[in-house]
Parts: C-alpha cells; structure tokens; sequence
C-alpha cells in the first residue's frame, strides 16, 4: 500500500470527503499527509470552518433561499 500523496490528490480528497465518506485507507493518507504538509492541514481547516459557517447559517434562518 503505497501511503505517500502530493498536495493536489490532498485538494481532491479534501473536496471528495465533503460529499462522501472516505474509505479508512484514504483517511490514513490523508492523515498522515497533514502530519508532514502544514499548507494542507490550513486548508483542511478552512474548508471545515466554512462547512460549520454554511450548516449554521441553515440553523439561524431556515427560510434562506
């Protein structure tokens, strides 16, 4: 099994988790890229802040359109 990943399949599997479950061998990859790439775990972050800031926007006015 082959574990190392380069920051673009990072990016797409970042997008694809959004969207889908990951398999636990893509999450072990995943985690361990962040452990070694800084640029990567901030870009994980950002896009988690920003699912949470989407999720409660929906709680605070359901009606949004």
């Amino acid at each position: 099994m082959r574990f190392d990943i380069d920051c673009k399949e990072v990016a797409r599997l970042i997008s694809d988790g959004q969207d889908q479950q990951m398999d636990s061998r893509q999450q072990a990859r995943l985690r361990l890229h962040f452990v070694l790439c800084e640029t990567c775990r901030n870009v994980d972050e950002q896009m988690a802040f920003l699912r949470r800031a989407m999720r409660d926007m929906d709680k605070a006015d359901p009606d949004r359109k």
